[in-house]
Parts: C-alpha cells; sequence; structure tokens
C-alpha cells in the first residue's frame, strides 16, 4: 500500500564513506551503507524507515566522489517511492560539518537526520508525531542498551560510551551528556535542578542517531556554532542547554509548576537510574563516582564541551531569538528492534538478527519457510544430503556441495560451497567459494574471498578477493590483501 507523503519534512541519511570501523570489510572499496545485510544493502533499511514514515525527499551524504558515484550508481536501481539523491561531502568531514553544507537545502519545518547504518523497526511516524506534539526542537531515538554499563565495566572504573540521559515525566529531555570516555564525576548544574520538579537521570539509553529537527532551529545552530562537530557530543547537548535561557517556569512535571526551592541534593540508594528531584538524588552510575553540585551552571556547558563562558543561560545568537528550545525524548518501545550496524560484531548481530522469526516480516518484509524457518532462494542448488537450519539465508545461484552444513548464517549469491563443509554464524558476501571440508565459523567473508579444503576460520575477517590456503588452521585472524 503507498505511503501517503509529508510534505512538512524531509530526510538526511548520513552514508559517510568507507567506515575503518568496518575494516576489512570495505577494503574493496564499497561504501558502508553498500554493505549487503541480509542480502540487501545496508542503505535500504534507513530509506524505507523513511519511506513508510511519508518522507518524500531524502539527501544521502557520502563522503568523497568514490562513495557518492557507488551510493548514486545503486540508486539509479532503486524502485522505492522517494526522491532521493546522493550529495558529495568532502572526505574526512564530520556529520556536522557534512549537515552544515546542505543546510540551504533544507526547506520543510521538520528534518529527520539518520545514520546510513541503522536497522529498526522503530516507527518513525511515532517519533514525528512527538516531536510535532511536543513542539520540540530535537527529539532524539533513544533505545535501551544491549548490555547494561555496569556489565561492560570492571568493578572499580567508571562505564565508557555512556549516554547520561536526565528525563522529565513526561518524557522531555532535560540533561543529556555522550561520554566516550570514563567520567568519574557527572556534574547537573543547579538551573536544572530547579527547573525540572522530577528528573531520572538513565545510563540504560543509547543513542540510535535518528533525530527529528525543526528545521529552523538547526539551521539557526549550524549558523551560529562552527565550532559543533558531533551530533552526540555538541549539538543535541547544546541544544539541551539552550532550555536554561529561560528565567522561571520548569521543562517538566505539567504547566505552571513553580520550580523547587535551590538546595544541595543529597546521595542515597544504587540503582541503574538516577531519581532526582530538588531535594534529593538517588543512585549511582557502575561504580563510577557521582557527584551533582549545587549551583553549578558552568557544569552542563563544561560537561558538553562548551567553554566556561557559556555556563550562564546562554543568550540567544542571530536570528534564534523566536526558537522554542524545548527538547524532547523518543524511546523505543519495550521489545522493538533497534540496532547500527557500525562495527564487525554488530554487522555481524544484525544479519543473525533480521532473519528471526520475531523481526523478520517488519525488517525484511519477507516470511521464512514456514517449515525450515529459514530463506532458501528456489534457484539454490542443494546437494545429497546438504542441510540449511533455522535462521540462515541463501542467496541466487548457490551451489551447496554434499552433506554440506549452513546454520545461522547469511550465504551471498553465486557462492560455492564445497562438499563437508559448514558454515556456522557466519556471513557470506557475493562470489564466496568454500572447498570441500573447510570449517568457517563466526566469521565474516567479503566479496569473492576463498578458502581452501580442509582449512578451518574461527571469528575471522576476511577481505574481498583474499584466499585461505588449504589446511590453514586461523583464529580471530582479519585476513587482508596488502595493497
Amino acid at each position: 500500500m503507498p505511503h501517503r507523503h509529508d510534505p512538512c519534512c524531509q530526510a538526511v541519511v548520513l552514508a559517510g564513506a568507507s567506515g575503518s570501523r568496518l575494516h576489512p570489510l570495505n577494503s574493496g572499496g564499497t561504501p558502508k551503507v553498500l554493505l549487503p545485510v541480509a542480502n540487501r544493502p545496508l542503505l535500504s533499511f534507513p530509506l524505507r524507515t523513511l519511506e513508510e514514515a511519508g518522507v518524500a525527499e531524502v539527501l544521502v551524504l557520502c563522503e568523497g566522489d568514490a562513495a557518492a558515484s557507488a551510493v548514486q550508481h545503486w540508486l539509479a536501481g532503486y524502485s522505492g517511492a522517494l526522491a532521493v539523491e546522493a550529495v558529495r561531502v568532502t572526505e574526512g568531514s564530520s556529520p556536522v560539518e557534512a549537515l552544515r553544507g546542505v543546510r540551504d537545502r533544507l526547506r520543510a519545518p521538520h528534518v529527520v537526520l539518520l545514520s546510513g547504518d541503522v536497522v529498526t523497526e522503530v516507527p518513525l511516524q511515532a517519533q514525528l508525531l512527538t516531536h510535532r506534539l511536543r513542539g520540540a526542537a530535537v527529539t532524539p531515538l533513544l533505545a535501551r542498551r544491549r548490555e547494561s554499563a555496569a556489565a561492560e565495566t570492571k568493578p572499580g572504573q567508571a562505564p565508557k560510551n555512556v549516554d547520561y540521559v536526565g528525563l522529565t515525566a513526561d518524557d522531555g529531555l532535560a540533561f543529556y551528556l555522550h561520554s566516550p570516555d570514563r567520567a568519574r564525576q557527572l556534574r547537573i548544574p543547579q538551573r536544572v535542578v530547579d527547573r525540572v520538579p522530577s528528573l531520572t537521570l538513565r545510563t540504560d539509553l543509547t543513542d540510535m542517531h535518528v533525530y527529528v529537527f525543526q528545521t529552523e532551529a538547526l539551521r539557526a545552530v549550524l549558523a551560529a556554532r562552527q565550532d559543533l562537530h558531533s551530533l552526540e557530543e555538541h549539538v543535541v547537548p547544546y541544544m539541551v542547554h539552550q532550555q536554561l535561557r529561560g528565567g522561571g517556569g520548569t521543562l517538566g512535571g505539567g504547566p505552571g509548576a513553580a520550580p523547587g526551592p535551590a538546595r544541595e541534593p543529597t546521595m542515597r540508594a544504587a540503582s541503574s537510574a538516577l531519581s532526582m528531584s530538588s531535594r534529593a538524588v538517588s543512585a549511582s552510575l557502575s561504580s563510577s563516582a557521582l557527584d551533582v553540585y549545587g549551583d553549578a551552571a558552568a557544569a552542563a556547558a563544561s560537561a558538553a564541551g562548551f567553554p566556561a563562558a557559556a555556563a550562564s543561560p546562554p543568550r540567544p545568537a542571530p536570528g534564534q531569538e523566536g526558537i522554542a528550545w524545548r527538547c524532547a525524548a523518543f524511546l523505543a518501545p519495550e521489545g522493538a528492534y533497534c540496532c547500527r550496524a557500525n562495527s564487525l560484531q554488530a554487522y555481524a548481530e544484525v544479519n543473525r538478527d533480521v532473519l528471526a522469526g520475531a523481526h523478520a516480516a517488519s525488517l525484511l518484509r519477507e516470511a521464512p519457510n514456514a517449515k525450515y524457518e529459514n530463506f532458501v532462494h528456489s534457484s539454490v542448488q542443494m546437494g545429497s544430503k546438504a542441510a540449511v537450519g533455522a535462521g540462515c539465508m541463501i542467496g541466487e545461484d548457490v551451489v551447496l556441495g554434499d552433506k554440506s552444513t549452513v546454520k545461522r548464517s547469511v550465504i551471498g549469491p553465486n557462492c560455492r560451497i564445497g562438499a563437508g563443509a559448514k558454515i556456522i554464524n557466519s556471513v557470506l558476501m557475493a562470489d564466496v567459494t568454500v572447498e570441500d571440508g573447510a570449517h568457517v565459523h563466526g566469521s565474516i567473508l567479503c566479496n569473492r574471498a576463498g578458502v581452501g579444503a580442509g582449512a578451518s576460520l574461527r571469528d575471522c575477517q576476511v577481505s574481498p578477493e583474499f584466499r585461505v590456503g588449504e589446511g590453514a588452521d586461523l583464529r580471530g585472524e582479519v585476513l587482508a590483501s596488502s595493497r
């Protein structure tokens, strides 16, 4: 069924270039967004998310000529309802620099900005509706972390890569700090404490790089602050900090609520979320030291990477005077799939996750074989006693040799799997050859890679056209041709 177009919204997809965190998958020059997930380009997932939300116009920002040319070539065969254009930006540009270069092309009242590596079944329409109903300047999509910060942290150490998210009672965004490094102290300004009757500070949420911006607010920030480079570290915290400009009133708790008395919060208890009022604070963030300072307006500015001079409520820059700086948060519904394929581990996980019965219908728009719970193309040639387990996808014109076994894996088109070979928990891209008796476990093999007879690979990544010799026994290796 065709989706109704929303003339009040356009979108920007940050496609980047090759993506260093995915080496060696991109060593053949394939842009990150064109790497296959379930035998289709990664870019197809965010585009479908936008199409289903009714967005009509999309700019895909690509770093450098090669990435832009490759994406434009793929878009030439795109048959969806979106008007999509690949736009070249300077190679090495930060996301904000890339966005700044196209700000004059953002004409709709609202703009959706998302990373090209996002795979999600969270309805963007609901996020857009929340953004509009709240009259927000920005509404990021926040999802629950797959692993808690405490589970990934050694005892006695502060967690890394944590988003500290302060939510009001109605999911207004009152405090935001992305901490890629270990932060042993967290300072929350007294002004936030005074203006938020009830603040919940959470560390179990992560920024999924899907944002809805009020276009006027975004363009004003991009024009006024040339020193902002990161969305999660600079732009979103800056917008959240702008809410402090107002004198009285509250950021949550209903209209007309008066700010509480300015008192020094006290520490008590411990949990994964920190609930704060003007009188009390409860919780600790993993094992890190958590300091909450009374009357420390400078803290939010310094925590967000701004100079101390920006600590007091920032005065509006030219063009910002009429902007309402309310910030909202949209929390992914419980159980809704949302992940970024932005690392080798995440890329492998996404390939497996999208084939699961619970997600396949919404993410792939395909139903697996009802009997075997897998996806096997009708052109696949199955040898005698070849076996394909549940949670697998086998692409076009694949040949599976006698007594070969495939479990929880994705095999791309035109691959050749030899007799007695085993492919387990792995991703094979197009035109890969695995010879007789070879075992591939927990590995990623790129286009035209080869594995010799009797070889064994576990937890390896193999670059395009690289050949593993017969009988090789490799563990945890990155195998790339020297160029």
